[in-house]
């Protein structure tokens, strides 16, 4: 599978992904039922990570269409990536703690967040020429990196939705 393919498919689960987090919402709220600010925020983030691998998952594509250069081609879309991803876990640790939102999972969620953090600075620095210069297998694995926390996070929502 080349990292064209694997882009494709990744695009195709995070669309996948936004919809199932729709749908949570759309048949979790339930009458006299208000959602609880965790519960918002997660698929406020869902929708935002999935949208954001969607639209940097296809970006490649149609760059291509106008430029040659990997810099433009794999740079441009990974840097964009890894600094959406990488605000966004800061942003939900930051939220977490701050509203003592609890972890669902741990002992699998500390992990995950860690290695989608590392991956994504990883991501940044190729995407800036750095370290392993627009590396296309690289971005593969950073977006499933995020792919990963976002299905965890999804489990999370589905989890505390059923538990209410």
């Amino acid at each position: 599978m080349t990292p064209e393919d694997a882009l494709m498919s990744v695009a195709e689960i995070a669309i996948g992904l936004a919809g199932f987090s729709g749908l949570v919402a759309a048949f979790g709220q339930r009458q006299g039922h208000t959602w609880r600010e965790d519960q918002k925020a997660r698929i406020v983030f869902l929708v935002i990570l999935s949208f954001g691998m969607i639209t940097c998952a296809l970006l490649p594509f149609a760059i291509s269409g106008i430029s040659n250069s990997p810099a433009w081609i794999w740079g441009l879309p990974m840097v964009s990536y890894s600094i959406l991803a990488l605000v966004l876990l800061a942003r939900w640790v930051v939220l977490s703690r701050r509203h003592g939102f609890k972890l669902q999972f741990p002992k699998v969620s500390i992990p995950i967040i860690g290695i989608a953090t590392v991956l994504q600075v990883l991501v940044m620095l190729s995407g800036f020429g750095i370290i392993m210069p627009y590396s296309a297998p690289l971005f593969v694995f950073g977006l499933l990196s995020i792919l990963v926390f976002s299905a965890n996070m999804f489990l999370a929502l589905l989890h505390i939705t059923w538990s209410d």
